[in-house]
């Protein structure tokens, strides 16, 4: 490892990017769920599975039992909610033959303050628990718009052993406790963005590019928002 690859990694989790960790936390944002073999009855294609602590499991319209699906994990904004991140994507979870998993927040948006350790990160590893056991899983992306982005990379980075993605939506910060893996990142912002400034993406990709990480940096002419050309490139690199 050169000197300034060390010096870079210093810097991940750092004020500018970060806010501070809570005192005691001994988990590191480290996820305990695993892929494994379906243990509850198949779900009929093109279902929407309630979940245990407000999750929701969106099952698509080409579902086959025996072949597993990859699966997106789909972290709402502030005051979202997994019903309606669910619906939003299940149109492309249609088109690409995938699971889409939306947990919701502890509170009204992510534990920003505490993540990735947090009972945000525990709500998120039951309701991956909780997909196992309705559905095979080939792979998975940890993604998320706006504080959703922030916290999906954060756990995400802490996560790489089972999130081989982790797309983030117009992010605004991320901190790390732990690193694992070496999952690729896609971020994406809109330069006119009035929610999230443009400058912290740009801040966000290119730290994580020069710790070595397969970053895609996607600016659009946008705000706070996910255009479709956006969404399309994000399942595009996820898929291929």
């Amino acid at each position: 490892m050169t000197q300034t690859r060390r010096a870079v990694l210093g810097l991940i989790g750092a004020a500018s990017l970060c806010l501070p960790a809570r005192a005691g936390a001994a988990k590191d944002g480290r996820l305990v769920s695993r892929p494994s073999p379906p243990t509850l009855p198949a779900p009929s294609p093109g279902t929407f599975i309630p979940l245990r602590g407000g999750a929701m499991l969106y099952v698509p319209k080409t579902f086959a039992p025996e072949s597993p699906m990859p699966l997106l994990a789909m972290l709402h904004g502030a005051g979202g909610d997994a019903l309606s991140t669910a619906r939003d994507f299940a149109p492309a979870a249609d088109a690409r033959g995938m699971f889409v998993l939306a947990p919701k927040s502890h509170n009204a948006t992510w534990d920003l303050h505490h993540m990735p350790e947090s009972e945000d990160a525990d709500t998120i590893d039951d309701a991956l628990d909780q997909a196992f056991a309705h559905v095979a899983v080939a792979r998975l992306a940890l993604a998320g718009i706006s504080d959703g982005a922030s916290f999906a990379l954060s756990l995400g980075l802490a996560n790489g052993d089972l999130f081989g993605d982790v797309i983030a939506f117009s992010a605004g910060l991320f901190r790390i406790r732990a690193r694992a893996g070496s999952p690729r990142i896609f971020i994406s912002h809109g330069r006119n963005d009035r929610v999230l400034p443009f400058s912290g993406a740009e801040r966000i990709a290119a730290t994580l590019s020069a710790a070595g990480y397969d970053v895609a940096f996607h600016p659009f002419d946008g705000g706070h928002e996910v255009p479709p050309d956006v969404l399309n490139a994000a399942l595009d690199r996820f898929l291929q």
